[in-house]
């Protein structure tokens, strides 16, 4: 799904010229997501060949826009083609996976997606530069749309229970820890933005997966603390795979486009880390919650200095 709205939000970058037609085309591709969606979850188990079709319909229909692009803009037709071309091949892969059964379809099916990430860095190019501010923008989009769904689904688990004064202290602690969330992800912003290196977006497109999925493993680490529903060992699981997918997705595209933010990023990381390692011990999810959340006071504190001490200024 994610890459399906990296096609669009790339085609986007380059060719969007606010018209009606890229509105209703964009419009059409949310249909495709939607009836995709509905495959998600058990059926796609038990039977995963409509969630490939829908799959490969709106990669099709990504590879058209940029075909009618390469009519209309002549100086960019060459990458249009180059563009449509790799995904058209890569969504015809993808659909070959319909004639296997599980497990091998699933190989078949990110073979598909592996061609349209290589093809993307080695046959394509990037011959033309994306724009920064909407790419950044686009991605920050996303990013919140998703931090809005984690509130959700925080507040639907916890309709029901009984409250106790433990449980009211790790809500609040919660949503300030998305809050923090929030703050983290976007407090430097402008520095990607402002960069000069990576002109073809990747860093940025490519790194912002693994933060999209620690939002969803970070809500659900907030959820199990308020509940304390889930056994210690597999808390600590959720902890660890969430606290560290969430500082590879953010830190990996400041530190390919900013150079000088290099010591900082890696102290204040590691730092984050220590801190958050050392809560692992405590014996109750609750308390190994607020160790995690103290470790986001810190990093933040942390990179205050950092973007003073740089830049003389701070990014609000």
């Amino acid at each position: 799904m994610w890459w399906i709205w990296v096609g669009h939000t790339v085609y986007s970058n380059r060719f969007d010229a606010d018209a009606r037609t890229h509105r209703v085309a964009t419009l059409l591709l949310m249909f495709l997501i939607m009836l995709a969606s509905i495959q998600m979850g058990p059926r796609i188990v038990k039977n995963h060949v409509p969630f490939v079709i829908v799959y490969c319909l709106a990669r099709l229909f990504i590879s058209g826009l940029y075909f009618s692009a390469a009519r209309r803009h002549e100086e960019k037709a060459q990458f249009a083609i180059r563009t449509g071309s790799v995904y058209l091949v890569g969504a015809l892969i993808c659909a070959c996976s319909s004639f296997f059964e599980l497990p091998f379809a699933v190989a078949v099916f990110y073979l598909g997606l592996s061609f349209d990430m290589v093809g993307r860095r080695f046959i394509i190019g990037s011959s033309i530069p994306i724009d920064r501010d909407h790419l950044v923008e686009r991605v920050g989009l996303l990013a919140i749309i998703l931090l809005g769904e984690s509130v959700i689904s925080i507040s639907a688990g916890l309709i029901d229970m009984n409250w106790d004064t433990l449980s009211i202290v790790t809500a609040v602690c919660g949503f300030v820890f998305i809050c923090m969330i929030w703050w983290m992800y976007f407090d430097s912003f402008p520095l990607l933005i402002e960069s000069q290196r990576d002109k073809d977006g990747d860093a940025i497109l490519y790194s912002q997966l693994a933060t999209y999925i620690s939002f969803a493993i970070l809500a659900n680490m907030i959820r199990h603390a308020i509940l304390n529903d889930m056994s210690m060992h597999d808390f600590r699981i959720m902890v660890v795979v969430g606290v560290l997918l969430f500082y590879l997705g953010k830190q990996t595209a400041y530190f390919l486009n900013r150079l000088e933010y290099r010591p900082y990023i890696l102290l204040n990381t590691l730092t984050m880390l220590v801190i958050a390692c050392v809560s692992l011990s405590l014996p109750k999810p609750q308390y190994i919650f607020f160790g995690v959340a103290f470790s986001k006071m810190v990093y933040i504190a942390m990179n205050y200095r950092a973007q003073v001490r740089l830049y003389g200024r701070v990014h609000l």
